[in-house]
């Protein structure tokens, strides 16, 4: 015969169980940094590429030659050009035009991962703000890859996308809706994760 509290102490558990799993709940993925700029700041201080509703933002990384993975994080460091309006950013992960028959290296459209959120900073004090990947989107070993930040902000309290203390990195700009060729310059604060698969 089963104890009564002990009965009651599983029945809590599968009732806790059972409401997690109604939430739609899901464990965090983690994943290994394949690039990890600098914190923003040092020599140049606080300044970097704005990002509105005339010229969206994106920098390139490339996946290491030793096997494909998941991306799993994105993270960048903003700070905003106003002291009191907090601008909407879309930011998306995107393949290379060049994988995708175009003969440059920018943004190809193709969008593996996106995220939709307020700028949490106010004024020139930048914030980091990090977004996890629910798709887990394949990356191929080899290949290049676009994290694209896009706003409707006006060009007076636009957020901006500040620049790394150290180091330099692929980045380009759009000009009303269409990207520059890209070059080598001051990297964007960036971190990017993914996971090898399993």
């Amino acid at each position: 015969m089963t104890h009564p509290r002990i009965s009651q102490l599983v029945a809590a558990a599968m009732i806790a169980i059972a409401g997690a799993a109604s939430a739609g709940t899901t464990p965090e993925v983690t994943g290994v940094p394949i690039v990890e700029t600098a914190g923003p700041g040092g020599f140049l201080g606080y300044w970097g590429s704005d990002v509105y509703k005339l010229q969206s933002v994106a920098e390139r990384f490339t996946l290491p030659a030793d096997g494909d993975m998941r991306l799993t994080l994105v993270a960048l460091w903003l700070m905003n050009n106003s002291d009191t309006q907090q601008k909407r950013v879309q930011l998306s992960v995107q393949t290379d035009a060049l994988d995708e028959g175009g003969s440059d290296s920018i943004p190809s459209g193709v969008v593996l991962d996106r995220w939709s959120f307020v700028v949490e900073a106010l004024g020139w004090n930048p914030v980091e703000q990090s977004f996890n990947s629910k798709r887990l989107p394949l990356l191929k070993a080899g290949r290049s890859y676009w994290v694209v930040a896009e706003s409707m902000a006006p060009a007076t309290v636009d957020p901006v996308w500040t620049f790394a203390s150290e180091g330099t990195m692929f980045a380009t700009t759009s000009a009303n809706g269409v990207w520059q060729t890209g070059g080598s310059g001051a990297a964007l604060t960036l971190r990017v994760e993914a996971r090898a698969l399993r």
